[in-house]
């Protein structure tokens, strides 16, 4: 599965900040920067972020991590 807009529903955790937008500046507050509450494409957190928030959703659903690699997740219908 591809989710294009993944990266852009992790919630981040930490204060990031980013300079206006080239385009998008605010005429009256220039020196004004923007403090972000979810991922940007290109921003270093953003992979992370998403993986955090799929796991939880993951969890709470049913699904358990595989025992070799964490980034596996498995969930068993019964019969």
């Amino acid at each position: 599965m591809d989710f294009k807009p993944a990266f852009l529903n992790g919630i981040v955790q930490e204060e990031v900040y980013v300079e206006q937008p080239e385009g998008f500046e605010d005429s009256a507050n220039r020196d004004h920067v923007y403090k972000l509450k979810k991922a940007l494409y290109g921003l270093k957190q953003a992979p992370r972020v998403w993986y955090e928030r799929l796991t939880i959703y993951l969890l709470k659903n049913g699904y358990v991590r595989g025992g070799v690699d964490s980034t596996l997740f498995i969930k068993r219908k019964k019969n």
